[in-house]
């Protein structure tokens, strides 16, 4: 996408990214910001993306305890999730992204946005009634605030989008009025969606 298209986008965002549940939208096209999760101690209302990561969430633990670090016994060392939900009657989707010390790399800093972007792994998981399949989707982008600061999600946000008839998801970022190179993806869910 051209900066001028992504910029265009900004009007259809909503007008805050944090730790808030993905609000209902009657046109899945319109890009939303993903929504974040912290997964430090997990609640009824993040369970479903502390269970995506199980497995990547332990073994961050367990770099963090064999480093010498007894900090987060009571619970997870640090890891943060950002997540775009797709909802139907049939099911649901879920596209997320995993932050974590062990898991992630840092691909660029800004130091006027106060933020960092870090490629991190990313999952798929679809709901049927009671089951799930969790799929891996590679690597995204995820935008992680600089300790102490407040994003301006009009300047700087990662979004998603779904495309209903191609059933694709689409992600990208805005990191300080500008699109991040490398960031935005397009994620086909077809072969996985009858």
């Amino acid at each position: 996408m051209r900066r001028a298209t992504l910029l265009s986008l900004l009007p259809q965002m909503v007008t805050a990214v944090g730790i808030h549940a993905q609000s209902l939208t009657p046109d899945p096209a319109a890009w939303r910001p993903m929504s974040y999760a912290n997964l430090q101690g997990p609640t009824p209302d993040t369970a479903t993306y502390a269970e995506i990561w199980k497995d990547e969430i332990d073994k961050n633990n367990q770099l963090y305890r064999e480093s010498g670090d007894r900090r987060f016994l009571g619970g997870n060392a640090p890891a943060t999730e950002a997540h775009f939900v797709i909802w139907s009657r049939a099911r649901s989707v879920v596209v997320s992204l995993l932050n974590t010390a062990s898991g992630c790399v840092m691909k660029q800093g800004n130091r006027d946005a106060a933020a960092r972007v870090k490629l991190c792994p990313m999952r798929v998981a679809i709901y049927e009634g009671v089951r799930v399949r969790t799929l891996d989707a590679g690597r995204g982008c995820f935008l992680e605030p600089a300790p102490g600061a407040t994003l301006d999600p009009s300047a700087s946000a990662p979004y998603a989008s779904y495309d209903v008839a191609t059933k694709t998801v689409k992600i990208g970022m805005l990191v300080a009025h500008q699109a991040v190179d490398g960031c935005s993806n397009s994620i086909p869910l077809a072969e996985h969606l009858p």
